[in-house]
């Protein structure tokens, strides 16, 4: 019924159709990384280091009402690769803070900074001093800060006492994803805060909230600081936004989205069940959801932006190739049922 050569012709267009939808990038690559792998749930985060974490001079240190929360926070967005536990803290009666000191400062000129985190508010939100306010903070010669700050029922930014609110509003028990990208110049920093942007995909081209007048000589340390309860997890610091949102499509964990992870999916389809075989949601199985998560990644690490503009797949182009590759995936595995067959196997 159907020949070896058009066997072989099917799988060399399913490929063919692989190699058209993806782009090979460079590798990405961090600065620090801190994703809370460390034992005893419950202890607290002061003197922990290790775990996998880098970049860092020395361990965690300050207040001890941080502890070791058990499991990750999952991404509200794409899914966002993380091990080991988070940060927790209820609700305290003081501003509080917990320190880790880089190894080296940021901020020289002409240098631009990227840090992401995954934080989630907890108990009752607004409860605790001062508002109950909480964030990941950046401090050197001055301090950065992001998450609901002082005053605020936004997630947004903060500039020593200039404020600038996303429209996202902070809801107990649902994480954030949050990427700040801070330029260093001769002059003025301007600060940028992406709020659930897409792990994988370009950098956005507008961002969430801004500051374009920051005055940093250097940072030193970050911190988790903040009377209100809440969770973090997944700090990253790189030079790129891709070192910082990493993608869910990274099957064969080579540090690059392209044709190799969508073979990975494509083999996989309708029976894989785990992130290797190409289960990007990470549901324990392989469909057309895990290719639209390969697709949105497709390039990555993109090229870095000004975030200015960007070119993003249409979306019809999406659905093209996701059509034309969910055919060619059907059409081969009736040949191969039906070459199998022919072969009495």
């Amino acid at each position: 019924m159907f020949s070896s050569a058009i066997v072989r012709n099917l799988v060399s267009v399913v490929f063919g159709v692989s190699i058209a939808c993806a782009v090979q990038r460079a590798e990405a690559v961090l600065t620090a990384f801190d994703d809370f792998n460390y034992d005893a749930v419950g202890s607290d985060l002061t003197g922990n280091s290790g775990g996998g974490s880098f970049g860092f001079a020395g361990p965690w240190d300050g207040q001890t009402s941080y502890n070791i929360g058990s499991g990750s926070l999952a991404s509200p967005v794409d899914p966002l690769h993380s091990t080991g536990n988070r940060v927790t803290a209820v609700a305290f009666t003081e501003n509080r803070d917990i320190d880790r000191t880089f190894d080296a400062p940021l901020g020289a000129d002409n240098t631009t900074v990227y840090m992401s985190v995954l934080m989630r508010p907890e108990g009752i939100l607004h409860q605790g001093a001062n508002t109950g306010w909480f964030g990941l903070v950046l401090r050197g010669t001055t301090f950065v800060s992001i998450g609901m700050n002082y005053s605020r029922s936004k997630y947004g930014l903060r500039y020593a006492d200039v404020y600038h609110d996303s429209s996202l509003t902070p809801t107990v028990g649902q994480p954030v994803f949050m990427v700040l990208r801070i330029d260093f110049t001769e002059g003025v920093d301007p600060a940028r805060l992406y709020v659930n942007p897409n792990p994988g995909a370009p950098e956005p081209s507008e961002a969430s909230a801004n500051i374009i007048d920051l005055g940093i000589e250097n940072i030193t340390k970050l911190s988790l600081s903040g009377p209100g309860a809440a969770s973090f997890d997944a700090i990253r610091i790189g030079t790129t936004y891709a070192d910082v949102a990493p993608p869910a499509a990274d099957f064969d964990g080579d540090m690059d989205v392209d044709g190799n992870d969508l073979a990975a999916w494509q083999s996989n389809f309708g029976n894989g069940t785990t992130h290797a075989a190409g289960d990007a949601d990470r549901d324990s199985d392989v469909d057309g959801r895990d290719f639209l998560i390969w697709q949105r990644s497709a390039g990555y690490p993109h090229a870095p932006s000004n975030a200015a503009s960007h070119a993003v797949p249409e979306p019809a182009s999406a659905l093209n190739c996701f059509l034309g590759l969910l055919t060619s995936v059907v059409v081969a595995r009736v040949v191969s049922m039906s070459a199998a067959r022919e072969l009495g196997l």
